[in-house]
């Protein structure tokens, strides 16, 4: 199935459950994206794509740092293996590692008198791109982290805007609702709930019945997943303003649970500027 093809069945269950003015702008919403599963035997994994393990670094790359801290490889992306259902949505680099503040006590990391983190910060998220044919394993340099490096196989998905959990995208607030909200007070001053109210359910449940996105085989929920739009349990003030993602880890043990969330603005994903990415950490 083409990613068109795809998209016309989320527009048929958009329409039904938002009527024809507001399910067809939802729908037009609509993302390539591929959830991240763990390689069996028997199935290929996407390339060099990978959570842990070492990093994937073009010779003479330093290894990044927050205020002398190495980060911690989370994951290796390997965009060009996974193929044309991207399109125009493919960042132009092809090996992507990603990196994240997650020091480790056992090795060496010292909290005491160490201030609190703000996680939010820039500095505490790195994409580095790296070039496949060049780049040489590089191990975690302590206190960082250590991650087990475990392959994934990536499964092309459709994505819409995040509309089942605490809160929802604030990109459905921009949608026009044709007068539907005014009756509301609630929806009024809060318009995007109307879609995560008719929707998000019948959604959720769409992407693990017949998309295998966030629930598959014994896994009861998998965040894991690259491009599209992220499911979100919390909006985030940073996501007021565009934003790309590049990909949602929620493999490693991060405290209680929680996931990380990588996002760039539209024209620095599309210029490959990682720079500006920032790392959006949920704590459950």
């Amino acid at each position: 199935m083409s990613f068109e093809e795809a998209c016309e069945r989320v527009r048929e269950l958009c329409v039904e459950h938002l009527g024809e003015h507001v399910g067809t702008q939802v729908a037009a919403l609509a993302k390539p994206g591929f959830g991240l599963r763990p390689v069996k035997p028997g199935i290929t994994a996407a390339g060099l794509g990978r959570w842990g393990g070492p990093a994937l670094l073009n010779p003479g790359t330093p290894w990044p740092e927050h205020d002398g801290v190495p980060l911690s490889l989370f994951a290796v992306l390997d965009v060009e293996a996974l193929g044309s259902w991207l399109g125009d949505e493919r960042p132009p680099d092809g090996l992507l590692n990603i990196f994240y503040f997650d020091p480790d006590i056992r090795r060496g990391y010292v909290l005491e008198g160490a201030p609190l983190l703000d996680l939010d910060d820039p500095r505490c998220c790195r994409i580095i791109p790296a070039d496949p044919a060049l780049a040489i394993e590089e191990a975690a340099p302590a206190p960082a982290s250590i991650h087990a490096p475990e392959p994934f196989y990536a499964v092309p998905v459709v994505t819409l805007p995040s509309m089942h959990g605490v809160s929802y995208d604030p990109i459905l607030d921009t949608v026009d609702y044709g007068g539907e909200t005014e009756d509301s007070l609630y929806y009024r001053s809060a318009p995007g709930w109307l879609a995560s109210d008719r929707l998000g359910d019948p959604w959720l449940e769409f992407c693990e019945r017949e998309q295998g996105l966030y629930k598959y085989e014994d896994v009861f929920f998998s965040p894991d997943q690259a491009f599209g739009w992220p499911h979100l349990e919390n909006s985030f003030t940073q996501l007021k303003e565009p934003y790309r993602h590049l990909i949602t880890i929620g493999h490693h043990d991060l405290g209680d649970g929680g996931y990380v969330h990588f996002i760039l603005p539209p024209k620095a994903f599309r210029d490959g500027d990682y720079e500006q990415a920032v790392a959006l950490f949920e704590g459950f």
